[in-house]
């Protein structure tokens, strides 16, 4: 890069790659190494790690296996597309197994001597899954599977699954509800903050080490982070474009003029960035996943809320008039209300996090509803409201369509059980 050999960089500053000595540690990605230390000292069966597209989760993940203990075994699996048998052969790879097994049973078999050996030495085995929400069920289902591996007193095999927050929608699945009932700590990560934007800018250049002097002002370090919303990746290609911009210019300080030329040159469509007026699209609402995967999570949920909610609209009948409130002309409270679900959310404060970050229509609501049942306790997050199943259903096709929601499906929920949504 031409702007590295001016400014006199050791290194890449703003290289899209999850290098583990680049890594700044934000609050959010204190607490994830901080909860994913304590599910491997704890010896935790599963573990779920989730966060938007761009948020450092591969990153967090190369720093702990980086600084990961005596006593501790690694594997990790990046691959989403492998079928249950090529996922243990896969693990057994990672572990330096060099199983000759010919079937699936031996395989396991294999995979169960060798844990055992290594508990048996002192030493924990974790497997990391990354890419997550694009597992085939076959696959999630093997992973369920692995954690049968045990001995009388403990897991042999911990599993930590890394993905998108679409990963919480499949794991509410009625098909992998034994799974989710094995997960044992979820753990968030969240974009930056505004000030943290620019102690991440800062750090990034520190850690290049550059000869030159070159810095980013306070107000282009904060419209980055308008741009950017606090994604690390989105950060790291603005700064990249806007260093190249100074660099042409011959200065080593970049002003909000150079980040907004940066931004131009850079594919808007592609990286989900504007300048022109417009309400930036929210961490939550910036998925890249395909149509696969979000009729997959959309079918999924479906059953979900069919069983569970109430009538899933899309495809049904259109639902009879909601009871009018006498002499208000409004759905009184305890009629049903046609409402388009975004969202679910084992913590309320995870779900109160994605209320504040989403973007409403004109005239829609935002509702939260708590739920429990035998297996797991929920907080989900609904928009609403809308006239018929028609238009619910046709808000949600477009939603998915326009990439606005990572996912929406229509459905039919109780007025009693919700409650609307107001920031505090």
């Amino acid at each position: 890069m031409m702007y590295e050999s001016y400014y006199r960089f050791t290194k890449p500053p703003f290289r899209l790659v999850a290098d583990p000595s680049m890594l700044f540690v934000s609050e959010s990605a204190r607490e994830g190494l901080s909860r994913l230390e304590y599910a491997v000292r704890d010896g935790k069966g599963i573990a779920v790690m989730t966060g938007e597209v761009g948020t450092g989760k591969t990153t967090l993940v190369n720093r702990y296996l980086d600084q990961a203990r005596p006593g501790l075994r690694t594997a990790y699996i990046f691959n989403p597309t492998l079928s249950g048998e090529q996922l243990l052969r896969a693990l057994a790879d990672e572990l330096g197994l060099g199983s000759q097994a010919t079937s699936k049973g031996e395989l396991a078999r294999a995979l169960y001597e060798h844990l055992l050996h290594e508990r048996g030495a002192g030493r924990r085995t974790v497997l990391f899954v990354d890419e997550a929400q694009a597992l085939p069920l076959e696959t999630l289902e093997e992973l369920r599977l692995l954690t049968n591996l045990e001995t009388r007193h403990e897991k042999l095999l911990h599993i930590v699954l890394v993905g998108q927050p679409e990963l919480l929608a499949t794991l509410e699945s009625h098909a992998l509800r034994q799974l989710r009932q094995r997960v044992e700590l979820f753990i968030q990560v969240e974009p930056m903050s505004g000030s943290e934007t620019g102690l991440y800018i800062a750090h990034r250049l520190r850690v290049a080490n550059p000869s030159r002097p070159v810095n980013f002002t306070s107000d282009a370090c904060q419209l980055i982070h308008r741009i950017a919303r606090g994604v690390p990746r989105d950060i790291n290609k603005v700064c990249d474009a806007s260093l190249l911009i100074a660099f042409v210019e011959e200065t080593g300080t970049v002003t909000t003029r150079h980040v907004r030329e940066a931004v131009r040159t850079i594919d808007g469509q592609g990286v989900s960035l504007r300048l022109r007026g417009v309400r930036f699209l929210g961490p939550w609402q910036r998925l890249w996943i395909g149509a696969s995967a979000v009729a997959a999570a959309a079918a999924l949920m479906l059953a979900v809320d069919t069983g569970r909610h109430g009538t899933s609209l899309p495809g049904s009948p259109a639902p009879q008039a909601a009871a009018v409130a006498p002499g208000t002309g409004a759905p009184s409270a305890n009629a049903e209300r046609i409402l388009v679900h975004l969202a679910s959310f084992h913590e309320r404060a995870q779900a109160e996090a994605f209320a504040r970050r989403a973007l409403l229509p004109p005239g829609r609501k935002l509702y939260l509803q708590s739920t429990e049942d035998q297996e797991a306790r929920w907080v989900r997050v609904f928009l609403g409201d809308f006239a018929d199943a028609r238009e619910a259903g046709d808000f949600a096709r477009v939603a998915l369509e326009e990439r606005r929601f990572a996912y929406a499906t229509a459905v039919r929920v109780p007025g009693r059980a919700l409650e609307t949504w107001e920031e505090r």
